[in-house]
């Protein structure tokens, strides 16, 4: 795929490549077709990816995506392997079971994983609270969940210490010295905030606390 861009001057061609092998996407893609019970395999699992826009640009420009081998057999054997690592990777949390014969079944974290849009990292998070946690552990567990964090601005670092003054569970440290200064603990604040029906002047405080707690929620 190209595109055309014809800027004032001169006229340029940019390649545009494929996003699915980046962070995380290749697990959490896979992860919604097997829930949906699309894909039962690691074969199925491969032969799926050869109908994306990623085996296109693996064809074209196979070093981009670390492939280093030719031919269409090197081309499965890496697209194989790919996708074997994601499969383990959700092993790992328990989103999925295999069998001795390799077919692959979903499981309870893998269908709200895909139906709530809950990326892998958060769900690593989760599936590691034990059975017990209370309302600190699990507010400790959304802080740390990069897909609901803000930067923390010079300009609202005061409305934050003072919101923390009123949330239930604090920061640690001395009371005297603890200010939010991370975007983690400024989600460990504004989520209880929310709780409490804290009113926030600054209306990017107030956007924020809503993506926060949609976020939050999808995670529950």
């Amino acid at each position: 795929l190209r595109i055309l861009l014809r800027p004032h001057t001169a006229t340029r061609l940019k390649v545009v490549e494929s996003h699915l092998m980046q962070d995380t996407k290749l697990i959490e893609v896979l992860n919604i077709e097997i829930s949906q019970g699309v894909l039962e395999s690691i074969e199925e699992a491969a032969d799926w990816i050869k109908g994306t826009f990623l085996y296109q640009r693996l064809q074209s420009n196979p070093l981009m995506y670390g492939m280093n081998g030719k031919g269409s057999d090197s081309l499965h054997s890496f697209i194989v392997d790919k996708c074997s690592q994601s499969i383990e990777q959700l092993m790992k949390i328990e989103a999925i079971s295999m069998e001795k014969d390799g077919s692959i079944t979903p499981t309870a974290a893998s269908r709200i994983m895909s139906r709530n849009f809950v990326d892998y990292d958060t769900m690593k998070s989760i599936v590691k609270l034990h059975h017990d946690s209370g309302p600190l552990q699990i507010l400790q567990m959304l802080s740390n969940c990069h897909k609901i964090q803000f930067p923390v601005r010079r300009h609202e670092k005061k409305t934050l210490n003072e919101a923390h003054k009123y949330v239930r569970y604090k920061l640690e440290g001395p009371a005297s010295k603890v200010r939010v200064q991370s975007p983690e603990e400024k989600v460990f604040v504004m989520l209880q905030a929310a709780v409490g029906q804290h009113y926030f002047p600054d209306f990017s405080l107030r956007q924020e606390m809503s993506q926060m707690v949609d976020g939050a929620s999808r995670s529950e």
